[in-house]
């Protein structure tokens, strides 16, 4: 028994039965069949009804074996629902795109300080632009740039809340009221520092302009701007915190800290690429096997795996430099040296937060499909198909049939 002779009597079966269906419709309409129901013999074994069914496929020209068609509209959709509820399993050239993108990575982390400093330089020439000259001199005399005590230095945009992206209310706030304020601390003592004297007071909108113009024109310097969050960091009561803070920030020269171009901009790049790369391979693949570079639901959870295996590979080669360097740091000279919280500029963040959102996916989706129902099993499928003959009525037409060949067919022998 080869699974093609079962899949052959299958459709047969469902085309006769569909045929049957025809012929009493044709009878309950007063019509006359468009075919006619072949005769069988009423017990048949599984290899007569095999070469019975091969013949009759013959008869009828029916070449192709199309099981869908032997389905109902509901059954297909719980069949293609039930399809939904599996993942697919990764092929060979599935490993070989998530190496690729491991190979990528690992350049890239290997090289981001050469890249950071790169990107630096052609910033840097920028400054020289009239654009940005023009930001520059229509963010003058704002209180975000006040460089009194305990504010100055190269590191003095993480040490109030006017450069932080993730503080655009009280930066807002201190542009339209014309005054500086911040936390200085002084032998472990915060005091609040508030300064006027500087252009405003101004509207909402010239306020937000003028902002976002002393901004765009702070981020293409080599110290950029500090990572959102940071000037919190510098203000709260751990004095670990605010040490991190500011020398992650300043780095060990100029623009060698962790801002908002090498933290966040020059790793996205490796992002982009890895993106890039798995989603191009994924549609591709699909459209080489389907035509067409559309994914149903289970392709997308197997590009979403992708994504999450080559974006995690690229999180833990970071990760691994980090190390890497906290090792390296501390076998300099006879004395074990702190780690510079500078180096935490070689972990790709960006890389690390598609990591987590790409799990989140994943586990998503595994609850989604654990949702769909399970097929029924054996015992199920034969329990509902007896069911039927399991009635009373069955029972009541089974007695009238022997009561009927008890009476008809001794009068026929008769005869």
């Amino acid at each position: 028994m080869s699974d093609d002779e079962i899949e052959l009597n299958l459709d047969t079966q469902a085309r006769r039965l569909s045929e049957l269906d025809d012929i009493i419709t044709a009878a309950l309409n007063d019509e006359e069949p468009a075919v006619d129901l072949p005769e069988t013999s009423r017990r048949q074994s599984y290899e007569e009804l095999t070469e019975y069914n091969k013949q009759l496929r013959l008869e009828r020209g029916w070449d192709e074996v199309d099981l869908d068609q032997a389905l109902t509209a509901r059954q297909r959709e719980a069949w293609e629902e039930w399809l939904t509820k599996h993942r697919l399993q990764w092929r060979s050239s599935d490993f070989l795109a998530v190496g690729a993108a491991g190979v990528i990575g690992l350049l890239s982390s290997w090289f981001d300080s050469t890249i950071d400093t790169a990107v630096r330089d052609r910033l840097r020439n920028l400054t020289e632009t009239s654009i940005v000259q023009n930001w520059e001199a229509a963010g003058k005399r704002l209180p975000v740039d006040h460089m009194g005590p305990g504010f100055g230095g190269r590191a003095h945009r993480v040490k109030s809340a006017g450069h932080d992206l993730g503080r655009p209310i009280e930066a807002l706030r201190q542009v339209m009221q014309g005054e500086f304020r911040g936390v200085r601390w002084e032998n472990g003592i915060p005091c609040a520092v508030a300064c006027d004297g500087f252009r405003g007071p101004m509207p909402l909108t010239e306020a937000a302009l003028r902002l976002s113009q002393h901004l765009l024109a702070d981020v293409v310097t080599p110290m950029s701007l500090p990572i959102p969050g940071m000037s919190l960091l510098y203000e709260s009561d751990s004095e670990a915190l605010r040490k991190f803070a500011l020398h992650a920030y300043s780095g060990l020269g100029n623009g060698t800290g962790w801002n908002l171009r090498s933290g966040i901009a020059t790793p996205s790049m490796t992002v982009i690429v890895v993106e890039v790369l798995m989603r191009t391979y994924v549609h591709a693949e699909a459209f080489h096997r389907t035509g067409t570079a559309k994914l149903d639901w289970p392709e997308q959870r197997r590009r979403t795996e992708l994504l999450l295996a080559a974006h995690g590979l690229v999180s833990a080669i970071s990760l691994g430099k980090v190390a890497a360097r906290m090792a390296a740091h501390q076998a300099v000279g006879d004395t074990v040296r702190v780690l510079h919280p500078s180096h935490i500029r070689h972990a790709n963040i960006p890389a690390l937060l598609r990591t987590g959102t790409l799990a989140a996916t994943v586990i998503s989706d595994a609850y989604r499909a654990s949702r769909i129902p399970s097929a029924r099993s054996w015992d199920d499928l034969v329990v509902s198909t007896a069911q039927p003959w399991q009635l009373d009525l069955v029972d009541r037409f089974e007695e009238c049939s022997d009561s009927y060949c008890d009476l008809v067919l001794p009068l026929r022998d008769v005869d």
